[in-house]
């Protein structure tokens, strides 16, 4: 799945032994120690609690201060790897995470400066009126301190380029959007479906619920269809010019729901195998 680059013998002992979690794979990784991982809906980027870790990106501890997951090798060594960004739980696709401090440093900053390219694919319910454009809201964010007390709401500016990709007839009422964040808000993608009453299918919070449940009965799936499609990041490592591009595919469920049409898609029994190891993919647009 991807093309292994000459790295200092740490490294790549640090990349066999990663603790992935079961259905979590490699994607890409490039010899400053930047690693893109592909994480399956319905899993944690982080725990918040030990109970968690299940149902985590890696078998491992996880430190909420450092922002790192901690584990012991095959040699006794404590080893560490650095999360760099965070999906949501229900959201599949490309996540980063750095193998030191130095590159995971750098490449936080490139995330909070904007200078990351990332693009994801939604699957929404209804058609956009206008088939590409750009999207910009001011977001209320409300901060929690160590005691649970909740702060005065800050509003915050988030923007977001779009693209119909396609509006299938015959079947529901869905679109496939690609969307490309220009700022990186909380719950952002999600909220600004909403807003222009085109809900991501299958969002629990955001989503429009009657019509979740008829696709959970009709095509038997019941996640979420946001994917972290591609991410490219572009930087300066240590005086070089570096890039670092991680790709992953649309998730079959996506392409279930937009084939389905009625009278012709039989009644499929519910899969009993564990949904965090779906493999089905097909090729993004």
């Amino acid at each position: 799945m991807y093309t292994k680059i000459e790295m200092p013998d740490l490294m790549n002992t640090l990349l066999d032994q990663l603790p992935l979690n079961d259905g979590v794979s490699l994607l890409a990784h490039n010899e400053d120690g930047l690693i893109a991982l592909e994480k399956p809906h319905g899993m944690m980027s982080h725990p918040n609690q030990p109970e968690d870790n299940e149902r985590s990106l890696l078998v491992a501890d996880y430190d909420l201060e450092e922002e790192c997951y901690t584990w012991t090798d095959n040699s006794g060594e404590v080893r560490r790897v650095w999360l760099i960004n965070r999906l949501d739980s229900p959201t599949s696709g490309v996540i980063l995470l750095g193998l030191n401090a130095e590159i995971t440093a750098v490449i936080k900053k490139e995330f909070s400066t904007h200078r990351v390219t990332k693009i994801y694919y939604a699957l929404v319910r209804g058609r956009p009126q206008v088939p590409s454009g750009a999207w910009s809201d001011q977001l209320k964010k409300v901060s929690q301190n160590s005691s649970g007390a909740h702060s005065r709401p800050q509003i915050i500016p988030a923007k977001t380029r779009y693209q119909t990709i396609k509006s299938p007839t015959g079947g529901f009422p869905v679109s496939l959007v690609k969307l490309m964040p220009l700022t990186g808000r909380t719950h952002q993608l999600r909220v600004q479906c909403k807003k222009r009453g085109l809900p991501i299918v299958g969002d629990r919070t955001y989503g429009n619920f009657s019509f979740n449940k008829e696709i959970a009965i009709k095509v038997q799936t019941k996640r979420m269809m946001l994917h972290s499609s591609e991410t490219i990041v572009r930087y300066c490592f240590k005086g070089k010019l570096r890039e670092l591009r991680a790709k992953s595919e649309l998730p079959e469920e996506f392409k279930d729901v937009m084939s389905y049409r009625p009278g012709l898609n039989m009644s499929r029994p519910k899969e009993t195998r564990n949904p965090l190891l779906s493999s089905r993919r097909f090729k993004a647009p």
